[in-house]
């Protein structure tokens, strides 16, 4: 959820001053390099390198809740302000062409609050004015947050016109746009509404159901606005190419190039931006106050825990500190298990696995925790005992688990006593030494016992890994976990185990 980011005031700052130098120094090094000293400035130059510091700003906003999970954060920073860079140096290119090709046109530039910008503020006024009136019906709070997907939706449209905010920051996709199709015909469609409403939904997962729903709010509040113009919009497209206007008779301006002596688009700006004005005194801002319930102690989620363990998934949303970074985090992860005073969790994104409590030697030192059961699920263990063998001799029971439908997934744990080699060094394994994830592979009885280690949680591939390690002895214990009323086979079986044999094995 949108509302879920890192928005720490020196993070926003650091994001915002990154993506305003990386804008500026982008155009910059693109009119260098094409014989300008500077960029001329125009207004439709700024309103476009704003737009293009919102958009790195708010990309950087999502980053950050992925990059703050990594061991190693600062590498994906940089990779993050590299692919910046690069899409700006792009944009900027693309850009300065376009203006280019538009000065040997002799384009008349257009003043300040010209009809195609105060167009522009329309689209992003009545959806506003949408969004308000709703929320003052329903009886909604108003999240300033997801007002940045509806301001998107609402300026979407206008990519098949070069006049338009979003066409002027991509010149090459609007005038492909606009040559194949026509200015603000296919896209200003319930069609293209519909087609976006299915390519938008990977969205939810970042801004939430809300977050959704408000981009296309913001389309559609475009399209309905754009019946305004004398053209019209093709507003059944595909089903019939007519075009439906409810200002047919009049010279309305707009992104299509009408020119208005009226100035009918600049008294509809003062008209919603005093009406938004007014809804803005009425509705309630912010995050809805959350219900008055009991925020259960730790000891009680653990008890909480003990109580659904084996009968459903559980998910924990956790606010804490990695103990070996300092770094903070607030999100959802799964619980696999609880060992004593501590949770096992599972982090779906990463595939990481991690201890969280309030121990010492925990990855995550839980500042407040809130379970929350999920859908009914099924634990199969399997106990595997070894002796003179390898640990291939293991994954036929990992094979039997994984043909089961319904598989979450599955993880080992137990002790392990390497097999001498006579001649030979005695065998050792590498042990993990990660800070913010279990460490799977430990040597045992505190590394005092040679060839003895501890496995806790490994995969199936991981395991898989391990095959052809000889062992003098082996308890481990294989557990999966199902969705009951799943059918059908795994989508990702795993190798068969033919593969994996140890040389001079059948």
């Amino acid at each position: 959820m949108l509302s879920s980011l890192p928005m720490q005031p020196w993070l926003i700052a650091g994001l915002l001053l990154c993506s305003l130098a990386v804008t500026l120094s982008t155009s910059w090094v693109v009119a260098w390099l094409r014989g300008a000293s500077y960029p001329a400035i125009s207004l439709g130059r700024v309103l476009a390198e704003l737009f293009w510091v919102l958009i790195l700003f708010g990309a950087g906003l999502v980053a950050a809740r992925y990059i703050e999970r990594a061991d190693h954060p600062l590498v994906y920073w940089l990779v993050y302000g590299a692919a910046a860079v690069l899409l700006s140096l792009v944009r900027a290119y693309l850009y300065n062409r376009h203006r280019e090709q538009a000065a040997m046109r002799q384009e008349p530039r257009e003043p300040i609050l010209a009809p195609s910008v105060a167009w522009q503020l329309d689209y992003l006024l009545f959806a506003l004015f949408l969004y308000l009136g709703l929320a003052l019906v329903a009886g909604w709070y108003v999240d300033p947050v997801l007002v940045i997907p509806l301001a998107i939706g609402a300026l979407l449209p206008g990519l098949d016109t070069g006049c338009s905010w979003l066409g002027s920051l991509l010149p090459s996709v609007s005038h492909r746009l606009e040559l194949r199709f026509g200015p603000g015909r296919v896209l200003h469609s319930l069609g293209a509404l519909v087609l976006l409403s299915v390519a938008s939904l990977p969205l939810v997962l970042i801004a939430g159901w809300a977050g959704w729903a408000l981009l296309l709010l913001g389309y559609a509040a475009h399209v309905i606005l754009d019946l305004l113009k004398p053209d019209g919009v093709m507003f059944l497209w595909p089903l019939t190419r007519h075009r439906f206007a409810v200002l047919r008779g009049r010279a309305v301006a707009g992104s299509g190039g009408l020119q208005s002596r009226s100035g009918f688009e600049r008294k509809l700006l003062v008209a919603l931006a005093a009406v938004c004005v007014l809804l803005l005194t009425v509705v309630d801002l912010g995050q809805p106050p959350p219900l008055p319930e009991p925020v259960p102690s730790y000891a009680q989620s653990l008890e909480r825990y003990y109580e659904l363990r084996g009968r459903n998934q559980v998910v924990a949303s956790v606010e804490g500190t990695w103990q070996a970074t300092g770094r903070r985090i607030t999100d959802r992860f799964e619980v696999l298990n609880a060992e004593g005073e501590s949770f096992v969790m599972l982090d779906r994104f990463t595939g990481r696995v991690f201890t969280a409590g309030r121990g010492a030697g925990d990855n995550l030192y839980v500042n407040r925790l809130r379970l929350q059961p999920g859908p009914a699920i099924r634990i199969q263990a399997v106990e595997v005992q070894l002796q003179d063998e390898p640990l291939a001799d293991a994954l036929p029971s990992v094979y039997q688990m994984e043909r089961e439908p319904g598989l979450q997934h599955i993880y080992v744990s137990g002790d392990l006593v390497l097999r001498d080699i006579a001649g030979e060094a005695a065998p050792s394994l590498s042990p993990s030494y990660a800070q913010t994830s279990l460490r799977h592979i430990q040597p045992g009885d505190g590394g005092t016992t040679p060839g003895h280690y501890q496995l806790r949680y490994l995969t199936a591939s991981e395991l898989i890994e391990l095959a052809p390690v000889e062992v003098a002895s082996a308890d481990l214990v294989i557990v999966a976990a199902y969705v009951p009323d799943a059918t059908g086979p795994t989508p990702t079986p795993l190798p068969t185990s033919q593969v994996l044999q140890p040389e001079g094995r059948p």
